[in-house]
């Protein structure tokens, strides 16, 4: 083969982000994350190469070289790859382009749509076998490794399998129920609002996580106020009840936005408020908050106000995204 290609989608969390972290959901029994794949997607191309490792990005914006796959782990954008390349015990030197649509920062699962991407693509270079191993857990202990931080599952179930997920945490198990999408009539109610400015979630999760370990009670109260409100979304989510998952979504907003000082924006404030006045069930921020995307739900009469509202804010812009059910794809090149 001269090249294997891979891609896998981002995600729009719904309600329950954060929970998926160990060991918030053994603490908070009864716990779920919803989720949706969306059709931003990350991908890469690998191919051998001679003598070095070189990870570059396809619209020229880095190019690392490192004569070792472990000198990677040195360089934040290689990082991912150095990781990944250790974790398969790959040491052959390949060329990996990597390729996004999902803006950095953006609170929807890029990191990790990229991270199953190269999974699946350096698995076929890779003299390690993956038969066996739970590739949730594969990828999340890759990315912590890079992260430096506690990193949750929820975003590999989409990127690994496309779809609408709603995975529940069991003492000793996690379940995900996956269910095929409709784009059509998603589209008519979820609106995907970019606020301009790049969040952290490893941070922001980190926070709220350290303050629950520590016995915060007004943390501890929110975080099951975000539980109680992602029960609501799955029992909605089941039956395609978008009113309901509007509702949700606003519940779970309303908890979110009390866990910490940094979850919220004046930008993400504005834009929630300007969808709700013009009709909207609800809205949160994607991901752990303080920037990135928004996620909106509205009635199908309201969701074309909604998008002209918040595309005359004068801030960040409405980003066309639609449900998809398909997750990784892995093809080789010749």
């Amino acid at each position: 083969m001269s090249s294997v290609r891979a891609s896998a989608p981002a995600r729009v969390d719904l309600a329950g982000g954060t929970l998926d972290l160990w060991p918030l959901h053994v603490l908070h029994p009864g716990t779920f994350t919803i989720n949706l794949a969306i059709d931003l997607f990350a991908s890469c191309r690998v191919r051998r190469s001679d003598g070095v490792f070189r990870v570059f990005a396809s619209d020229g914006s880095f190019d690392c070289r490192s004569a070792e796959s472990n000198g990677l782990l040195a360089d934040p954008r290689a990082a991912l790859v150095g990781s990944l390349l250790d974790a398969l015990l790959i040491r052959e030197p390949l060329e990996i382009e990597l390729q996004t649509s999902v803006p950095i920062g953006s609170g929807l699962g890029g990191s990790s749509a990229l991270t199953v991407a190269l999974m699946g693509a350096l698995e076929r270079f890779a003299p390690r076998d993956l038969a066996g191993v739970d590739r949730v857990d594969f990828v999340r202990d890759v990315e912590t490794r890079v992260l430096g931080k506690p990193a949750g599952v929820q975003d590999y179930y989409p990127a690994l399998a496309g779809g609408l997920h709603t995975i529940e945490f069991l003492p000793g198990a996690t379940r995900a129920v996956r269910e095929e999408v409709e784009p059509v009539v998603w589209e008519r109610h979820l609106t995907l609002f970019d606020t301009g400015a790049a969040h952290s979630s490893g941070m922001n999760n980190w926070e709220v996580l350290r303050a629950r370990l520590e016995g915060d009670s007004a943390v501890t109260r929110e975080i099951e106020g975000v539980r109680l409100a992602a029960v609501s979304m799955a029992a909605a989510a089941a039956r395609r009840d978008f009113e309901a998952m509007g509702s949700a979504l606003a519940s779970e907003w309303e908890a979110r936005r009390r866990l910490a000082p940094v979850v919220s924006t004046p930008v993400i404030e504005r834009a929630i408020a300007a969808a709700i006045s013009t009709g909207a069930w609800g809205g949160k921020a994607c991901g752990a908050g303080g920037g990135g995307f928004v996620v909106i739900l509205a009635p199908a009469e309201a969701t074309p106000g909604v998008r002209r509202e918040l595309s005359e804010l004068g801030v960040g812009r409405v980003v066309p995204a639609a449900a998809v059910s398909r997750g990784l794809e892995v093809e080789l090149e010749s």
